[in-house]
């Protein structure tokens, strides 16, 4: 979710942030910006974010020169209206953002696999049964879960329920029948008065609830995965904490609030050794039996950054990217140990007309099915859909994978 994610970058660089930042929080936040990039002067994803928060602060002359850093030192970006409202009409502005996209492949071949008559759905998260090839997709403002099968015809699986709140990540485990699912009502204004945060457990054969498992100590619970062996893991975007999900027990934090900030994606290397935590500025890699994290090298010019969907694909990774960009899937080649990151290549960019808010995705022995239009950026923190009439149907299309 776009706006969630800018609100954790908000928390990465500990700045305090509302749905209605005015021109005093972003100066804050870009002194912050500002002292990270003393730290790390040639990171482009530092200097984008700046320059976004100094148009968000009407600095249209440093806004601008922050992008021209992002030219020279980087590539994978192209900033969208959304957080450049103020400059995005200006010739300067449209002068770099050109050059910036000049750079970026197209790569926009990804048919459409289905898409669902429900405007109003607003699914964030998406995963794939490889036993009955049956797509399962969480609704953000609906509360519930529906089941895609043969034809792209949708049914309920689970809820709407007065126990279930807005689903974000979801993860399946097709040799153990079960469907984990992200259950949160942190955000809205009215459930973070109230929060509720937990994993829910599904028998994806029946529909039956198998297991809730609330984790009272979380701020904002994003995403779940699942790892070879059945270990399933939880991210929470606003603290930053990690955790694990026993099959029996209250969940284990397996990296502590503040250490990764903005956690979002997960995905377990093939060992389930290793856990990758997608947040603000990259990727951590976290040694799952001792806890310990490092943030994960990258090739010089790229970006990592703002990975909302992650997931291990024949020992690389896959993210999909929707704030450095309008949306954009990238594949990252792995060192052989697995700690770093050695390439990053284009799996579809943001010339795709499906592009609209793109969240997440799943693997399957077909491709890459990407959430491509979501509308999840209409829901907002009163709990409401805004500009219904400009919705688009939810689409999900297919990516291939490298042979």
């Amino acid at each position: 979710m776009r706006n969630l994610f800018v609100a954790l970058f908000l928390l990465f660089v500990s700045v305090a942030a509302s749905a209605q930042q005015d021109v005093e929080d972003a100066r804050r936040t870009i002194a912050s910006i500002e002292a990270l990039i003393k730290e790390r002067p040639t990171d482009p994803t530092l200097w984008f974010y700046l320059s976004r928060f100094q148009a968000q602060a009407g600095d249209r002359a440093a806004s601008i020169a922050a992008l021209e850093k992002v030219l020279a030192l980087g590539n994978g970006f192209l900033p969208t209206r959304d957080g450049f409202e103020k400059i995005c009409d200006d010739k300067e502005f449209q002068a770099v953002r050109g050059k910036l996209e000049a750079k970026l492949p197209r790569l926009d071949y990804a048919p459409n696999a289905f898409e669902l008559e429900d405007y109003k759905l607003l699914p964030e998260g998406i995963a794939y049964d490889a036993h009955t090839h049956d797509f399962y997709l969480g609704s953000v403002a609906q509360k519930r879960i529906v089941k895609v099968g043969a034809g792209g015809v949708a049914v309920n699986f689970a809820g709407p329920d007065p126990d279930i709140d807005s689903i974000l990540g979801l993860a399946m485990d097709s040799p153990r029948r079960v469907l984990y699912a992200v259950s949160t009502s942190a955000i809205t204004d009215a459930g973070e008065a109230n929060r509720r945060n937990a994993i829910l457990v599904f028998n994806v054969d029946n529909g039956r609830l198998l297991r809730r498992v609330d984790i009272p100590s979380a701020r904002q619970l994003n995403d779940v995965a699942v790892a070879r062996g059945g270990r399933v893991f939880a991210s929470d975007s606003a603290s930053g904490a990690v955790y694990e999900i026993p099959k029996e027990g209250e969940a284990r934090e397996l990296v502590a609030p503040n250490v990764v900030r903005g956690s979002n994606g997960l995905a377990a290397s093939p060992d389930a050794r290793r856990l990758y935590v997608a947040h603000s500025t990259g990727i951590a890699s976290v040694d799952i039996a001792r806890g310990t994290v490092k943030r994960m090298a990258i090739p010089e010019r790229e970006t990592v950054a703002a990975i909302d969907g992650l997931y291990e694909w024949q020992g690389q990774l896959i993210g999909v990217q929707n704030i450095t960009t309008p949306g954009r899937v990238i594949l990252m080649t792995l060192s052989p140990d697995g700690e770093s990151i050695t390439k990053v290549q284009t799996l579809l960019s943001h010339h795709h007309n499906a592009l609209d808010e793109p969240t997440t995705g799943a693997v399957t022995e077909r491709g890459f099915f990407l959430l491509a239009a979501t509308g999840v950026a209409h829901y907002n923190r009163a709990g409401q859909i805004e500009h219904e009439e400009t919705l688009r149907k939810p689409v999900v299309v297919r990516i291939p994978l490298p042979r």
